[in-house]
């Protein structure tokens, strides 16, 4: 199922407690914005801690609850073996790459990020 109105968030080399809030404060707005799916673009994040794992869980409720999807693209080896060892793979549609998450899901051609 495509869906109209993707935005991308690229996050950083690290999601842990030093950058959470702000990240989490970013997710937000574009959650109450008219953006119908979030793709989180992990290309560059080579770390995440238990701080950052609870406020992508965080948001994934926040998405629901507005009826919205959060997708997560591009995982390292490091931080996809974080969601297998948690089981939160099992929350997520993950996919391997940002363009395969855009094709998938996304049915504007020329998605902003």
């Amino acid at each position: 199922m495509k869906m109209n109105n993707c935005q991308v968030i690229k996050l950083e080399e690290r999601l842990d407690s030093a950058n959470v809030v702000d990240f989490k404060k970013e997710a937000s707005k574009v959650i109450n914005s008219k953006t119908s799916v979030i793709i989180l673009d992990f290309s560059d994040t080579k770390f995440v801690d238990s701080m950052g794992l609870g406020s992508l869980v965080s948001i994934l409720k926040q998405t629901a609850q507005k009826d919205k999807s959060v997708i997560l693209s591009s995982l390292s080896p490091h931080v996809r073996q974080i969601f297998e060892l948690t089981k939160l793979y099992r929350l997520f549609n993950i996919f391997e790459s940002l363009e395969s998450a855009k094709k998938s899901i996304c049915s504007d051609l020329d998605v902003p990020e």
